[in-house]
């Protein structure tokens, strides 16, 4: 992206700020920000990766101030709900396998990431429960989001797109790191509008069909496919919720039967996109080998994933007994490979081995039941979320970048909220929201009058004569 448009779209965020200003306060405050910085800061990446101090960039350290930011205000709810313990047993998993493998760096990396995590999963819970009635925290977050469109907007206007693929596909996606984060972005908008309170089923439909658009024009399979849950959960469920009373089944009929129509116009449209996962469909496990037997229609399988998926899972097996049990350590696969896993589960294998793993997929099944253990009317767009995040996991690395990190922090946030709304019976879920308006003394101040400073008690008021009222 030019430089003068990345001032033209940071000029943007500078009006928008300063429209938001008066509604800018606690924690809704922060997170704005936290969002919004980290997206803006990223779009300068050629700029802001470059080493500025002890081999650090800007990025990092944005990166390392709002996590000390989410950290610091969550600091009183870091240990107070049972509900986020899973997320220590990762970071343990993390510790344990870095030190082991004498791997500090790596592990700082990962800690950071799983910290900046824990503290934004919190600081979302306690902004949506400080007003939980008119959905504004949700509106202020997704405000956060219209600086990345419009740089979105000029690629598309002026042409600066980027090949993605040998297909000669071109992504748009406003001059941002990579079209596979880009996604993930706008991934979080999508569930931002989806559990959004403030705004009605048809807005919400506008919103959801603008961010798909967008997605399509970022061009990137994966994300394309895991945001299929959360738009299914929205046609299916939220067009029942508007509709008369009895009639709520046939309507959830129609919308399903539609968006099977629409998802199989999609696989047409996109059929030499998606002809790959026929392949892998009908192949099974038997692609799966010793990356010495690929051939060459076998290299280029999902961009070459299944290639490099091989190559992962066979270094892993081939190792010694504690490699696969505690893995090489985390982000270790750096120095190893000349690219990422493409997956999760894969990459955790090899990282922090089969107990990472295990206790990494424990923690996406424990906040999957808290989805389905949450409020009534925001259950199933929660569940929708969560495998948003599981399918989305299967082709790329949304643990190893911020986006990811933010976004499956907004998706644990909103669950933990929807969680302990459903189980405490009070105005505000979170405890630092129930404040009292006075301290004990001044309340009892304003009850017993304290003496003058000659001993003497005040006073009443003489004149008692009563006064007739305006009309």
């Amino acid at each position: 992206m030019p430089l003068p448009l990345l001032v033209v779209g940071t000029g943007i965020w500078l009006v928008l700020v300063w429209i938001l200003l008066p509604r800018l306060r606690g924690p809704a405050a922060l997170l704005f920000m936290v969002l919004s910085a980290r997206y803006l800061v990223t779009f300068y990446h050629d700029y802001t990766t470059r080493p500025l101090f002890g081999g650090q960039s800007l990025n990092s350290f944005v990166t390392l101030g709002i996590t000390a930011a989410c950290l610091f205000y969550s600091r009183r709810d870091l240990i107070r709900y049972r509900a986020i313990l899973p997320v220590y047993g990762v970071i343990v998993a993390l510790l344990v396998s870095g030190l082991l493998n004498m791997d500090f760096t790596g592990t700082l990396n990962a800690l950071i990431r799983q910290f900046l995590f824990l503290g934004l999963m919190i600081l979302v819970a306690t902004a949506i429960d400080a007003e939980p009635n008119d959905g504004s925290v949700s509106r202020l977050m997704l405000a956060a989001f219209v600086v990345p469109l419009c740089y979105q907007l000029m690629s598309v206007v002026f042409r600066l797109g980027k090949a993605s693929e040998s297909d000669g596909s071109i992504s748009y996606m406003g001059g941002y790191v990579h079209e596979g984060v880009f996604s993930i972005l706008l991934l979080t908008a999508l569930t931002i509008i989806a559990l959004s309170g403030g705004l009605t089923w048809k807005r919400r439909t506008v919103y959801m069909a603008v961010i798909f658009v967008a997605l399509f024009l970022a061009n990137y399979r994966t994300s394309v496919i895991a945001a299929a849950p959360i738009l299914l959960m929205h046609i299916v469920f939220g067009s029942a919720n508007t509709a008369r009373a009895g009639l709520a089944n046939y309507v959830r009929a129609g919308a399903f039967m539609l968006a099977v129509i629409f998802g199989a116009l999609m696989a047409v449209l996109l059929s030499q996109r998606m002809a790959d996962l026929g392949t892998l469909l009908t192949s099974g496990g038997g692609l799966i080998k010793p990356p010495s037997e690929f051939g060459t229609e076998d290299r280029g399988l999902l961009s070459g994933r299944i290639l490099i998926w091989s190559d992962y899972i066979y270094t892993t097996l081939r190792s010694d007994v504690s490699h696969l049990i505690f893995g090489f350590g985390p982000d270790s696969w750096q120095q190893v490979f000349s690219i990422y896993a493409h997956n999760v589960y894969i990459s955790y294998i090899y990282e922090i081995g089969f107990v990472g793993t295990v206790l990494f997929l424990y923690m996406l099944g424990h906040f999957l039941w808290l989805a389905f253990s949450a409020r009534p009317d925001k259950r199933w767009y929660l569940v929708g979320a969560h495998l948003c995040y599981g399918v989305l996991c299967l082709g790329t690395m949304p643990t190893f970048s911020i986006e990811g990190v933010l976004f499956y922090a907004v998706i644990c946030g909103y669950t933990l909220y929807y969680y302990l709304a459903e189980r405490v019976q009070s105005k505000h879920v979170m405890p630092r929201n129930n404040v009292r308006p006075f301290r004990l003394a001044r309340a009892r101040s304003l009850r017993r009058p304290r003496g003058l400073p000659d001993g003497t008690r005040p006073v009443a008021p003489t004149n008692t004569r009563k006064r007739t009222p305006v009309r």
